[in-house]
């Protein structure tokens, strides 16, 4: 039975362990009225409460979401994830994810993440696997700070030097700064490799 509250959210995701673990941080928020989760795109609409305002899906499950757009029409999609490899981060914002969070995501973030998603912006938890884990590629160890991950999700919503520091409250020297180490922790050249990863395939 779904909650009474605020905004509705729905988790979609393949282990009923992850769905409760999350639908539980949410639970006694007056914010966010808990709707339920369901394992596959295809159970959605037996959940009570209609639409979601904000929906935690499972990567794996994101092309199904996209194959039925009319459905989820109104909802911001977080993608929750265990490979944070860029080229992942890169199909979520393309697809229009409003958000991405990778499993190693504690929960205190989570919540945050969700409201900050919830509140019209954008969330980006791209988190840090272990490099024997990672899928192999031009990137080492991918470990980003806070400011990187916030910097990175600005870049690939092609954000200007001047409006990330606008938006960020840092000087131009320091966004540039910043960028290069991202830049470099993914294995791009600069701005025109990274969007060139934004293009579809094929």
């Amino acid at each position: 039975m779904a909650e009474k509250g605020g905004r509705g959210l729905m988790v979609l995701h393949s282990s009923p362990l992850i769905r409760k673990a999350i639908l539980d941080l949410f639970r006694g928020d007056p914010s966010v009225t808990v709707l339920g989760g369901c394992p596959h795109p295809t159970a959605v609409g037996s959940l009570p409460g209609g639409r979601p305002d904000v929906a935690l899906v499972e990567y794996e499950q994101w092309q199904e979401v996209l194959g039925n757009l009319p459905y989820w029409s109104g909802t911001r999609v977080i993608l929750y994830s265990r490979d944070n490899a860029p080229r992942s981060v890169v199909d979520c914002i393309r697809g229009g994810a409003a958000g991405f969070v990778h499993e190693s995501c504690p929960p205190e973030s989570i919540v945050k993440g969700l409201h900050e998603v919830l509140s019209g912006r954008g969330f980006w938890h791209l988190g840090a696997d272990e490099p024997e884990t990672r899928k192999a590629g031009p990137v080492g160890a991918w470990k980003l700070s806070g400011r990187e991950e916030e910097i990175l999700g600005l870049l690939l919503r092609r954000r200007s030097n001047e409006e990330i520091a606008q938006e960020l409250c840092l000087t131009q020297q320091t966004v540039k700064n910043y960028a290069s180490r991202v830049f470099h922790k993914v294995g791009v050249s600069g701005r025109k490799e990274l969007f060139r990863m934004l293009r579809p395939c094929g």
